[in-house]
């Protein structure tokens, strides 16, 4: 086979300009857009804050959201902590214990 086989001929410079710019537009495109994207999404919770501050029952949804959190807090400390016996099964073995029966 002959040299031309073997060789690739790299792209001519203009080009290669070309493709980096259309690369660079690409990567402003996607960065404006995501940037819209951020901007709608605080739009949106700031209109939703401004709903939430002119409610009348603020208190009352304040506190809910207080018990509620507190509940939830408690569920998941008994997740992440070591298990207790349950009180039911505790209260269960006390009796078998005075009854003079074994135990299973």
């Amino acid at each position: 086979m002959s040299e031309q086989g073997q060789h690739s001929d790299p792209a001519p410079t203009g080009t290669t300009g070309r493709n980096s710019a259309a690369g660079l537009e690409q990567a402003f495109l996607l960065a404006v857009g995501v940037a819209d994207l951020v901007l709608d999404h605080v739009r949106q919770a700031a209109d939703r804050g401004q709903g939430l501050l002119r409610r009348s029952d603020l208190r009352e949804l304040l506190a809910g959201g207080v018990d509620e959190l507190r509940a939830r807090g408690e569920l998941a400390s008994r997740r992440v902590t070591p298990e207790t016996d349950n009180y039911l099964e505790l209260m269960a073995c006390r009796a078998v214990r005075r009854t003079g029966l074994p135990h299973a």
